[in-house]
């Protein structure tokens, strides 16, 4: 017989995927009635931790937000990101665990503080939204999209090879004043990561290291939606250790992010070439064909040959590949080796 905090926590955790049909998944998993879910979930609706819509068995349950806070602030002389952080944004956070709060704040100054040292924004919209589940964050500003100001910047082909750039880590536009890794940085410290900018959509999903790339109505301004379980035990600490305490001596480079939607095959030379940037000073170059199920001859030949000759002594990996691409890859390390 499972306790009452058993089934209620199952019902939590498995709603938001299941809306329309949780008391059934429920009667399914637990074996009892449908009346006993169903006073477990009135319990819930009563503790204000789900809401319904609608009738009997048509009803649809969601999880009640314990935040749901937005705001537009314009970006002034008197914006001043640690007293937004400080006075607005961290008091609707005081419910998390420390090391979550932790990341939360850290990774919310990084980004307002890019925003004013990059964006040329006039405002600011950020979201918090926060359930039993998932702590939402978005930040919005209405300055230059972030992958079309890393392309004019840094020369680069356009923004789908900027959005690579940024996947790569360690991208900035003012090496003088900036080393790059704070963005890094925060896109490894959630469960879930995507920037909205200059017609494109960049994801990062930390539980399996993917990298997701498709196009977006964001033209305008820089959209960074972050997402992170309340439960999560990870620490600034921890990704902090992992990126740097080697140095940056490696780098993984998504094949994936060269197709769109629509895209399917990875075959030009100039595909190889253009996602070469800033590699001469590093021990391994990883490249990740997650996600590709086909390249040409050409574009592996190029890319072993370019990644040659930027560095001639780094160590070449490639993971998550199939047969053919180990065998076009292999045939290419060997030819230039």
């Amino acid at each position: 017989m499972k306790s009452s905090d058993q089934i209620k926590k199952f019902i939590l955790d498995n709603l938001t995927l299941h809306q329309r049909d949780i008391i059934h998944t429920a009667i399914r998993r637990f074996g009892i009635s449908r009346q006993a879910i169903l006073k477990h979930m009135n319990t819930l609706i009563a503790e204000k931790q789900v809401i319904a819509h609608g009738k009997t068995r048509d009803r649809i349950y969601e999880l009640r937000p314990k935040v749901n806070f937005s705001k537009t602030i314009d970006i002034d002389t008197d914006f001043l990101p640690k007293a937004i952080i400080k006075n607005h944004i961290l008091p609707h956070l005081s419910s998390l665990s420390k090391n979550v709060h932790e990341i939360c704040e850290f990774s919310i100054s990084a980004i307002l503080n890019n925003i004013v040292d990059h964006a040329d924004a006039t405002n600011l919209y950020y979201k918090l939204y926060l359930t039993h589940k998932d702590v939402h964050i978005i930040l919005s500003d209405n300055g230059k999209g972030m992958f079309g100001h890393i392309q004019s910047l840094l020369k680069l082909k356009n923004t789908q090879i900027a959005a690579v750039e940024v996947a790569k880590g360690h991208v900035t536009t003012d090496p003088d004043h900036h080393s790059g890794d704070e963005l890094n940085t925060v896109i490894h410290l959630f469960d879930k990561v995507t920037i909205d900018a200059s017609g494109k959509s960049l994801t990062f999903i930390n539980e399996t290291q993917d990298w997701l790339i498709d196009h977006s109505t964001q033209q305008q301004g820089t959209r960074i939606h972050l997402q992170i379980k309340p439960g999560s035990r990870r620490t600034c600490q921890e990704i902090f250790q992992k990126l740097f305490s080697g140095g940056h001596q490696s780098v993984r480079i998504p094949i994936n992010l060269l197709k769109v939607a629509g895209d399917e095959l990875v075959n030009s030379r100039e595909q190889a070439q253009s996602i070469l940037r800033n590699i001469s000073d590093l021990k391994t170059i990883e490249f990740d064909f997650h996600n590709i199920d086909l390249i040409g001859p050409a574009f592996a030949d190029e890319l072993v040959r370019k990644t040659k000759a930027k560095n001639q002594v780094a160590d070449i990996k490639w993971i998550n590949c199939n047969e053919t691409v180990d065998i076009l890859m292999s045939r290419a390390l060997t030819r230039f080796s």
